[in-house]
């Protein structure tokens, strides 16, 4: 079975993954829409534009007076009127440049004075499409490039006609400088997204938290109960579903208390009017041995024996139905040990077993109630005297660590099987023929109101040792 610690925190790493992967792709998404849908806005803005400029210039250009343009012709009256027409162009819309060129992409007019007639623009050959369409009539303007200072550049570029056919056309380059702006806002789309990622973690697991707080609460309470922990109330301050379980598992413990109340109550009452007619049964069966002799006498002391046992049993169901509130003294390791140890010397002697002593802690002081824990290792040194055959050896380790008192008791017996480790302290469970098995169950339940834990180890054909830890008192010299 896998532990509450295999699943504690999936819940809310998975809300908290889940949430950020959703904002994420959220502003990732709507940001790359708004970068995209200004850049192009811009863009097309700023190509209508130039076409605009191309388009006017055209209205003051004669096809023919350009058709006939060659190198050389840089101071003739006639460039230098284009050139002028160009140059007051430039000025007045504060473009780059502004260029005549012909169908072969060499320059006729431009304001750029080092481009003389003739020279070929290899930036066209890079406008193939638009150039295309331009021959046909078609004003347009080109992507935005890269120039060779690292500025985005775009060109318009409008036909100049003579008598319907395309002659020339005027270029207009400018610099894009709304892609600065466009940068900037593409930073500030990343630092947005950044600090809204760091802030949704932090709301995610404050998100998480108020899901998975009352979910570990409710695993704890489930594990109490489990536990046989009916005492510690379950309170959910929610008022949705998480709410709702807790109360419908505080509803459930109620009545598990109430229910294991009415049981205990039947098994003290059964208990009680059984033992009562069990005491006149051995009273009687005394007197008639008195007056019996032989083999009939001898039936009758089996009687006896037999009631004393069933005797037995209805004590342990009556501890297990209403156990004692301890009664905590200070009383040290060695004590406890050597009073558990008389009530059982003869069957120690009896049974030629060793008892061996290697404590640490024989001076310790543990906090405890003397009588409930005399009991616990009276039960589990018998319950070794019961698996040893004889000359076995019963060994005592002992050890203070943590602020408890950690005592082991070993025995040489046939050991535990494994698959019955996990039940030696469930109520009613023995692998004897004789017994109800509330043996070690009512030890469990001692040690543990006492404040301490019991835990066993067994190796099947060789030993079983029980490990008893109680606490250490504050007034033990023993660190």
């Amino acid at each position: 079975m896998r532990g509450i610690d295999t699943y504690r925190g999936r819940i809310g790493n998975k809300l908290v993954v889940t949430f950020v992967l959703f904002v994420t792709i959220f502003i990732g998404t709507t940001g790359w829409f708004l970068y995209r849908t200004t850049k192009n806005s811009l863009d097309n803005e700023l190509g209508s534009k130039l076409v605009a400029i191309a388009q006017a210039v055209t209205t003051q250009i004669d096809g023919l007076s350009v058709m006939y343009l060659s190198p050389g012709d840089e101071e003739t009256i006639t460039y230098g009127n284009l050139l002028n027409k160009l140059k007051r162009v430039k000025e007045t819309t504060e473009v780059k440049r502004v260029y005549i060129f012909d169908k072969e992409n060499r320059s006729l007019v431009d304001t750029d004075a080092d481009i003389p007639i003739g020279t070929e623009y290899i930036k066209l050959r890079f406008d193939r499409s638009e150039l295309a369409s331009l021959w046909k009539g078609n004003s347009v303007h080109t992507v935005l490039f890269t120039g060779d200072d690292g500025i985005h550049y775009k060109s318009g570029y409008a036909p100049i006609r003579t008598n319907g056919e395309s002659v020339a056309a005027v270029g207009v380059d400018t610099s894009a400088t709304f892609m600065s702006v466009i940068k900037s806002f593409s930073r500030s789309v990343v630092i947005f997204a950044a600090v809204s990622i760091m802030i949704t973690i932090a709301i995610g697991f404050l998100f998480a938290r108020t899901i998975t707080r009352p979910i570990h609460k409710l695993v704890k309470a489930a594990g109490d109960i489990g536990s046989g922990d009916f005492g510690k109330e379950i309170k959910i301050d929610s008022r949705d579903e998480m709410g709702y379980l807790g109360n419908a598992m505080e509803n459930m413990r109620n009545g598990i208390i109430e229910r294991d109340n009415q049981l205990k109550m039947m098994l003290a009452g059964v208990a009680h009017e059984i033992r009562n007619p069990l005491g006149g049964i051995e009273i009687f069966a005394g007197l008639l041995a008195d007056e019996l002799q032989g083999n009939s006498k001898e039936h009758i002391q089996k009687i006896i024996k037999e009631v004393r046992n069933l005797n037995d049993i209805i004590t342990q169901f009556l501890e297990y139905a209403r156990p004692a509130e301890p009664v905590k003294n200070d009383i040290s390791v060695g004590s406890l040990i050597d009073e558990a140890y008389f009530l059982l010397s003869l069957e120690f002697e009896k049974s030629d077993t060793r008892f061996i002593r290697e404590l640490d802690c024989e001076d310790a002081k543990v906090y405890v109630d003397p009588e409930q824990l005399k009991r616990v290792f009276v039960n589990i040194f018998k319950n070794s005297l019961q698996v040893m055959s004889d000359n076995g050896r019963l060994t005592l380790h002992g050890q203070v660590k943590d602020g408890h008192v950690r005592i082991m008791v070993n025995d040489t017996g046939h050991g535990i099987p494994q698959e019955n480790l996990e039940k030696i302290f469930d109520p009613f469970f023995t692998t004897k023929q004789k017994g109800v098995g509330l043996g070690l169950s009512i030890v469990k339940k001692i040690v543990e109101s006492n404040g301490g834990g019991i835990r066993v180890e067994s190796e099947a054909g060789k030993s079983t040792t029980f490990t008893i830890s109680l606490p250490l008192s504050s007034k033990s010299g023993t660190a």
